[in-house]
């Protein structure tokens, strides 16, 4: 099996993984956790780069991936994927605002207010990546 072949599946995984870290932090916060709110929001930030890295690094090498499914699936896919490819241009800028804010500025005010609208996108984000990455490798995948 080919890296490229692969990427797709660990990307999702990534992203799975990304998924649980920001929900657990998010847990970990609401309990009054805030070094293993810290912990897990670095490691989420750490898995989204790698993430990041390698989504980067197999467009730049595939480009893009044509979408098999037909009829009604592909406006429904499509309305999914363009969501998603916006929500996640948003978020990054909205992650960095709110990293900045806990850890560089430690203004927590700031951060508590940032991050309370970007943990819902962030959390669509990673939703719809996996509902977009099933859909397209493998319910209507290429065969």
């Amino acid at each position: 099996m080919d890296i490229l072949d692969f990427l797709p599946h660990f990307q999702a995984f990534l992203n799975a993984t990304s998924l649980i870290l920001i929900c657990f932090a998010f847990g970990a916060v609401k309990s009054g956790h805030t070094i293993r709110h810290k912990q897990l929001m670095v490691s989420a930030l750490a898995v989204s780069g790698v993430f990041l890295v390698s989504y980067l690094y197999y467009h730049a090498h595939v480009g893009h991936v044509p979408f098999e499914g037909q009829g009604i699936v592909r406006p429904i896919y499509f309305t999914i994927l363009f969501t998603h490819i916006g929500f996640a241009a948003l978020v990054l800028v909205m992650i960095i605002m709110a990293v900045w804010r806990a850890l560089v500025r430690k203004d927590f005010v700031a951060h508590k207010r940032i991050a309370r609208i970007t943990f819902p996108i962030w959390v669509f984000v990673c939703s719809s990546g996996i509902v977009v990455y099933v859909m397209a490798f493998h319910i209507y995948a290429k065969v």
